[in-house]
This record gives structure tokens, C-alpha cells and sequence, in this order.
């Protein structure tokens, strides 16, 4: 299976050609406010590089949120326009889950948290099992101190927040981004893609890790 990903949900800008469980080549550099700049360059290097126009691509994956507003629409409007020129569906991969996966955190219950703004954050619970992270609840956001800190946690963008933590800090990747997205292709491919959103979070859903 070939998949091409694209992730510009944090101040990382990354796209990323997976084949048959093996990233064959990906570009990915930290540019914040320069998705749209960048992200065109990206994906001609990358179809230089690759022969891309040869490949017999199978789907478009895109890190789909939560995340940064501009960033994710940025990658997804991208997206949506090689997958209208290519006739492609998409695969949305959630960001958080990406996040856990590119930990490689092997135990049983741990917690990603990503910076939103100001002392707001972005949460969800995770466990490993059977080779895979997978979601224990949905996506939350919530400030920083009226959340629980659990001891096994990661997060990404949240250096000014972590104080009394020793949490790592991890991004997501277009490489994961494509891993996850061919690993489950027929449980989140759209075929008919063209009226997806990035998944924002309202910022009124507050509320405790449980």
C-alpha cells in the first residue's frame, strides 16, 4: 500500500511517503507560521526525490486534529486539493493518537497532552496493548492546573506549563501520521472527502482526566 502524509498540525510541517508499513522518504522541519509556504516546496522536493508520479498511490493521510487552527487548515486544504487532482480519498488521522504512537511509550495507561494557548492544553488517555495505542477516551482541552497529572504522560509544546513534571517532550509526524493511517485504512478512509473538517475541540469542553 502507498500512502502520502501530511502533518502541519503544531509548529511542525511534515509530508512523508509510507509504503507497505515502511516510511520511504519524509521531509519535516519546526516552522512555525510558515506551513503555507513551506508545505508546497515539501511536496515537490518530495515528488522529485521519490518519483511520486510513478507510484500508484492508494490514499492522501493528514495529521486532522486537535491542533493549530491555521496549521491544520493549511494541511488539510492541501490535502483535499491532491486528493480532488489525484482522485484520492483521505485518511484523518487524530493527532493525539499520532503523538502516542511516535512516544513509543510500551505501558499499559499513559496521557498526551498538547499545547493549545495560553495555559489551555489539549489531553486524551492512551494505553498500549496488542502492539498498538489506542484511545481510551476522547480528546479533551482544559487549563493546565485544573486537569489531573497523571505520573506516565507526554507532551508536546507544553515546556512553559511543565514545571514539577519530567513528562518528554514528543511531536506528531507525517511519517507516523502514514503508519497509523495504512494500519487502519479501512476503519477511517473517506472516500468522499471533500467536506471534512479539522477536528478544533470546542473550548468549552472542560473537564478532568479520568
Amino acid at each position: 500500500m502507498n500512502i502520502l502524509a501530511i502533518d502541519t498540525s503544531t509548529d511542525w510541517c511534515g509530508i512523508a511517503l509510507v509504503q507497505n508499513g515502511e516510511c520511504r522518504y519524509k521531509i519535516e522541519e519546526q516552522i512555525p507560521r510558515k506551513h503555507a509556504e513551506k508545505l508546497p516546496r515539501f511536496y515537490e522536493l518530495l515528488k522529485d526525490q521519490t518519483n511520486l508520479d510513478e507510484i500508484n498511490l492508494n490514499a492522501l493521510a493528514v495529521s486532522i486534529g486537535p491542533g493549530s487552527f491555521t496549521g491544520l487548515r493549511v494541511g488539510l486544504g492541501f490535502t483535499k486539493g491532491l486528493a480532488f487532482a489525484k482522485e484520492l480519498p483521505i485518511i484523518p488521522v487524530p493527532t493525539l493518537q499520532i503523538i502516542a504512537a511516535n512516544s513509543g511509550l510500551i505501558i499499559d495507561k499513559f496521557t498526551v497532552m498538547m499545547y493549545s494557548h495560553r495555559d489551555i492544553i489539549y489531553y486524551q488517555r492512551f494505553t498500549f496493548s496488542n502492539n498498538q495505542y489506542k484511545p481510551i477516551n476522547e480528546e479533551k482541552v482544559g487549563s493546565w492546573n485544573s486537569i489531573e497529572h497523571p505520573e506516565s504522560a507526554v507532551h508536546c509544546g507544553c515546556e512553559k506549563l511543565v514545571v514539577n513534571q519530567t513528562y518528554p517532550s514528543v511531536h506528531p509526524s507525517a511519517e507516523m501520521a502514514g503508519l497509523l493511517a495504512e494500519k487502519n485504512f479501512n476503519e477511517w478512509v473517506l472516500e468522499n472527502p471533500y467536506t471534512l473538517e479539522p477536528n478544533y475541540i470546542s473550548p468549552f469542553e472542560l473537564g478532568p482526566i479520568k
